[in-house]
């Protein structure tokens, strides 16, 4: 059989090259998102760049940005977006169709055009404020109703952040040393990180909520760079259904972001969020200086005028007292002159009543004691003469008892004997050496009397008793 014409996989993948070569001679411009940056040491880029429907990835194609061809696209990229390049943006390529016999079909990356992925940063804030504004969630956290005196403050932010550093240190070193309570939720506060970072950071607040009265997003320095991530509708929608006020101040001066544009409040760096609360203190404090120089004269005069009238008051009450004082000692006395006359006629009567009820009393109580005697001798006789009829009448029973048991004992004990005689001959006809006597045997095995139940077997050994003797067999 002969050998069909072959080839070997170097000129197969030769002519795969030279075709799409020849096919795809220009360049092209294709949007996609890049996965991944993939930047290498060296200053090139492999990105994955992939397409996606309903959130799954329906093509995905190696791409190739060369070190020298990156540094202008970065430098171009970031003086348009004001962001450098990073992992999940969308893009317009500028491209070239490669093959490779290593590493197959790929795009080379020429160039990627800033504007697009501006405006495709524009879309993603109104496609945001709509979706929100379609909810009717845009304007929820504005709703709220702010503490009058917001002093306990949640602060996202990040601990080493110039922008939470100049936001505390302007509210603790106001000339009045008004007093808030700060306490600091970490985040990552720039980039894609920051959407589930700050929204971590939210959560944590919710559960203790009732410790604060406003929770403040602050981040100072870094200009426009990483702040696509405050248009995300998930971010947003977790700031404006806060329940409560939440404020930014975020740093940067142009285009509000949503998550800016829903809060309570927003300004322009945390500088500005420190001044606005601080500036709440100080217009709830402005009467209260004013008062405090107006105060102590007030205060002295309302004090001249309280001795003035207690002066006359206690004048007047001292002439009333003294009044009062007089007729309550006059008729104090004509009180006491009249209780004691009273007092007197009652003790007088009083005494003649108690002689009368005395005499009342012994002459009932000498009747009454007779009485009572004559009725207890009366008892006594009739139960003298009850004892003896009963004691005689108990006394005949037993006689009559007696006699009638002497009587009918011989009969009993005799009818009792006899009856013991016969139970005595009924026990000696069972007996079993009787029965053995008649010429019969017991046979047992070793579960015992041989029986309907218990039956021999062949080979079992068997006990045979008689009355004489006892015998062994053997069942053949």
């Amino acid at each position: 059989m002969e050998t069909p014409q072959h080839f070997t996989l170097k000129q197969v993948a030769e002519s795969i090259r030279k075709t799409i070569a020849e096919r795809y001679s220009r360049t092209y411009w294709v949007t996609a998102e890049m996965h991944k940056l993939n930047q290498t040491r060296k200053g090139h880029c492999y990105p994955e760049l992939v397409q996606k429907e309903d959130e799954s990835i329906v093509v995905e194609m190696r791409g190739t940005i060369w070190k020298q061809n990156f540094d202008r696209i970065q430098q171009k990229f970031f003086e348009i977006v004001k962001e450098p390049l990073h992992d999940g943006m969308e893009l317009l390529f500028h491209v070239k169709i490669t093959y490779h016999p290593l590493y197959n079909i790929g795009l080379e990356i020429i160039d990627i055009d800033p504007n697009y992925t501006l405006g495709a940063l524009q879309r993603e804030r109104q496609e945001t404020l709509e979706r929100l504004n379609k909810e009717g969630i845009l304007n929820a956290n504005q709703n709220l109703e702010m503490a009058l005196v917001p002093k306990r403050l949640a602060i996202i932010s990040q601990a080493d952040s110039k922008g939470y550093s100049d936001f505390v240190t302007l509210l603790n070193g106001h000339p009045k040393r008004y007093h808030f309570n700060t306490f600091l939720f970490e985040a990552t506060l720039q980039g894609d990180a920051a959407i589930t970072s700050i929204q971590n950071q939210l959560k944590r607040i919710q559960k203790v909520k009732h410790h604060f009265d406003a929770v403040i997003i602050i981040r100072g320095g870094g200009g426009e760079i990483g702040m696509h991530c405050y248009n995300n509708y998930e971010l947003a929608k977790a700031i404006a259904t806060f329940p409560l006020p939440v404020l930014t101040g975020i740093g940067h001066s142009t285009n509000l972001t949503v998550c800016e544009m829903i809060a309570f409040r927003n300004g322009i760096t945390p500088s500005d969020m420190a001044y606005f609360l601080l500036s709440i203190f100080e217009e709830l404090d402005a009467p209260l200086d004013e008062i405090l120089i107006r105060l102590p004269k007030q205060i002295q005069h309302l004090f001249q005028g309280n001795k003035n009238r207690f002066d006359q008051l206690t004048r007047n009450f001292q002439q009333t007292v003294r009044a009062v004082l007089s007729d309550e000692k006059q008729s104090f006395i004509r009180a006491v002159k009249d209780f004691e006359y009273e007092v007197k006629h009652r003790l007088s009567f009083s005494n003649q009543t108690l002689l009368e009820v005395r005499n009342k009393i012994r002459s009932s109580s000498v009747y009454f004691l007779e009485n009572q005697k004559g009725k207890q001798l009366h008892l006594i006789n009739m139960m003298e003469v009850h004892s003896k009829s009963l004691v005689n009448r108990k006394s005949q029973g037993l006689i009559n008892q007696t006699e009638r048991l002497i009587r009918i004992s011989p009969v009993k004990i005799r009818e009792e004997l006899l009856k013991l005689d016969q139970t005595e001959m009924q026990l000696k006809l069972v007996d079993p050496l009787n029965v053995l006597r008649r010429g019969y045997a017991i046979v047992t095995n070793e579960n015992g009397v041989l029986s309907a139940k218990n039956l021999a077997e062949t080979g079992q050994e068997l006990k045979i008793t008689t009355e004489a003797q006892e015998l062994k067999a053997k069942v053949n």
